[in-house]
């Protein structure tokens, strides 16, 4: 049996899913990126969905045990999907409404006030000039107005297979990063959730921020490292990324 533990972030109820102590109806997250989500219970099934981290939906009632595996049934962008409970924690039913944590949005809405006053720059493009609603503008807008931020759908080198689409709530961190950033001074954000980074990167998991590479370059990144982040010069861009 998995063990409890208890996870002060994100109104975690408990992080083990223990097979006799789940109903349906009840809201379950992934654990972690990259998790498939299959149309029957097995490993052998056919994968409809690749979900990433923090991706919440309700268990729909059905609980099978397949290759070794404990498989849940849940309700997930209008249909059922099946997915390993390893990769599932429960979680309390607010991560299930669509809604991202009330904290999250209202750094959401500084920053974007910030924006509107010009302290602030959001890009309201993509590097490829693909057409959406994840530009960074567009994601903070969508936070403060109590949305998730819109994740890029498309191919690029980086990732061949298409970038996950869907939306995601932009961490607590990650605004934190973007609010002591600011309030020294003029930052200028390319990308959060959007455009085609790695397949597998934490964009989609609302955890990374890639910003103009500018005169406060060191500063970026020793910021994130002192937020317990992890930054990396680009060249064009500074990349700060963090955990959950």
């Amino acid at each position: 049996m998995w063990s409890y533990a208890l996870i002060s972030l994100v109104a975690v109820v408990n992080a083990a899913l223990v097979k006799e102590n789940i109903h349906g109806g009840e809201c379950v997250c992934t654990n972690t990126a990259g998790v498939n989500a299959r149309d029957a219970a097995g490993t052998s099934s056919h994968v409809t969905e690749v979900l990433a981290s923090g991706t919440c939906a309700k268990i729909n009632g059905g609980i099978l045990t397949a290759d070794g595996y404990t498989w849940y049934q849940l309700q997930y962008a209008g249909k059922l999907i099946w997915v390993a409970g390893n990769y599932l924690d429960v979680h309390d039913q607010q991560s299930c409404s669509g809604q991202c944590p009330a904290a999250s949005r209202a750094m959401a809405c500084a920053l974007l006030e910030k924006a509107n006053a010009g302290v602030l720059s959001l890009a309201r493009v993509h590097p490829s000039g693909v057409q959406d609603n994840a530009f960074a503008y567009n994601n903070i807008r969508d936070m403060c107005n109590g949305l998730k931020a819109s994740r890029s759908h498309y191919s690029c080198s980086t990732c061949p297979t298409g970038t996950p689409g869907g939306t995601v709530c932009l961490t607590h961190d990650l605004l934190a990063y973007l609010t002591a950033l600011v309030s020294k001074g003029h930052v200028i954000v390319n990308e959060l959730a959007g455009a085609c980074h790695t397949c597998g990167s934490r964009h989609y998991n609302g955890q990374a921020v890639d910003l103009h590479n500018d005169a406060r370059s060191t500063e970026y990144l020793q910021t994130c490292t002192a937020m317990h982040g992890w930054g990396q010069n680009e060249g064009d861009h500074i990349h700060c990324q963090f955990y959950d």
